[in-house]
């Protein structure tokens, strides 16, 4: 009797239960707590609206009603910082009602605001299953591409193609693999595959500003830039900062030198060391510390700046005889000082971007050393405050030629 009581009872219950989540009633009293739950959302109050939205899903946990109420309710969570509920509360939606693709989509693209790209991609891949649209497989393909399984992220951005070929977004995502893999050829191509479907596709010619820039066609990136400025502020402004960032720096201007003596790049072949600076050099094997500042292009990394190591002083050498030649190519007389090839200290001053380079002169034992400042090497092969390495275009400088 036991076991038949509780067997009627368990089907009297979920009778009554199915009747509850089916009658109109009911149904009506989840609508009306999800429309007071999205009023409180969009007024701010997501502590009251997640409460509201909890309600609606009460009343009725597996309609559709309950899981635009869980869709708003993880909302109303990420809006609070609170990620992990935001995450349970999709899965509980999964749970109740399994088959919408557009739930697992949410779920996913949370996962991918964090950097969980391999659990996004688990749920980007249930939900082209569930609904194989072109807009599901490209959120695959992206899942995959950020994941680096490049190989699925193309097979994902061909389908799209294949699925939509009067829409941009396979070529697009096409293009954006083989940018990740360093294909920056094809990647412009696929790009430009793309916007000749849909000219007004900026992202995509945002993201062939990027490839072009990654490829070194850094005028061609900043034209780019240049043109989308009126269509996508946004969009340029990103792509500006990082063709910026990609540019090589350069040694821009000599400055007034700060620190001791200014060293005198102007003064040609034959010039005394007794007659630089404040005339300390007279007297044989005398030493005397000079001075050179250098204004870069970009801000810089002190500690790649003041390490002595990525500088040098040597003298210019070229053609024979040319006039950008150390002592015009002439040979060097006896009398003729050298300098040492590192610097003895180099400061940088951030706020204006400068380097004053220190190194020491020194006499000849007889006190009639000759040298020419005019075309004294100064070479520098560090690094800017991004990584970036120097313009081998114009890392050297030479009192007589200036920058190269």
């Amino acid at each position: 009797m036991t076991t038949t009581y509780s067997a009627v009872s368990s089907t009297l219950g979920d009778s009554l239960f199915t009747s509850a989540t089916q009658n109109p009633q009911v149904d009506q009293y989840a609508q009306n707590s999800l429309l007071k739950g999205l009023q409180q959302f969009s007024n701010g109050k997501y502590t009251q609206a997640i409460a509201t939205f909890k309600q609606a899903i009460g009343y009725s946990p597996t309609s559709t009603t309950a899981v635009n109420a869980y869709d708003y309710l993880a909302q109303s969570y990420i809006q609070l910082g609170d990620t992990n509920s935001a995450i349970n509360t999709y899965k509980k939606s999964i749970a109740a009602v399994s088959n919408q693709d557009t739930t697992h989509t949410s779920l996913a693209n949370l996962y991918y605001s964090i950097g969980d790209y391999s659990s996004a991609v688990k749920e980007y891949a249930q939900a082209a299953k569930l609904n194989p649209s072109a807009s599901n497989l490209y959120s695959l393909g992206q899942g995959y591409l950020a994941d680096g399984q490049y190989n699925n992220a193309m097979k994902e951005f061909s389908q799209v193609r294949r699925l939509a070929p009067n829409q941009s977004y396979g070529d697009s995502g096409m293009g954006q693999v083989y940018a990740a893999q360093g294909q920056y050829a094809d990647a412009i191509t696929s790009f430009q595959k793309a916007l000749k479907i849909n000219p007004k596709d900026w992202n995509a010619y945002a993201d062939m500003g990027y490839a072009l820039a990654d490829s070194g066609q850094l005028d061609q990136a900043q034209a780019v830039a240049d043109s989308l400025q009126s269509n996508d502020a946004n969009l340029s402004g990103q792509l500006s900062t990082y063709i910026y960032g990609k540019t090589p720096p350069q040694l821009a201007a000599e400055t007034y030198a700060m620190l001791g003596s200014p060293f005198l790049t102007v003064l040609g072949p034959g010039t005394k060391v007794a007659d630089l600076g404040d005339y300390k050099l007279a007297t044989p094997d005398a030493q005397q510390t000079f001075s050179v500042a250098f204004q870069f292009s970009k801000p810089m990394d002190a500690t790649s700046v003041q390490d002595v190591q990525n500088w040098s002083i040597t003298r210019a050498t070229g053609n024979s005889f040319s006039s950008k030649d150390y002592n015009y190519g002439a040979p060097t007389p006896s009398t003729e000082v050298s300098l040492p090839y590192y610097p003895t200290a180099v400061s940088y001053d951030p706020s204006t971007l400068t380097a004053t380079v220190l190194f020491t002169v020194t006499q000849n034992s007889t006190g009639n050393g000759t040298i020419d400042p005019s075309h004294i090497q100064f070479g520098f092969n560090g690094k800017d405050v991004t990584g970036a390495t120097m313009d081998p275009k114009a890392n050297e400088y030479t009192g007589f030629s200036g920058f190269a």
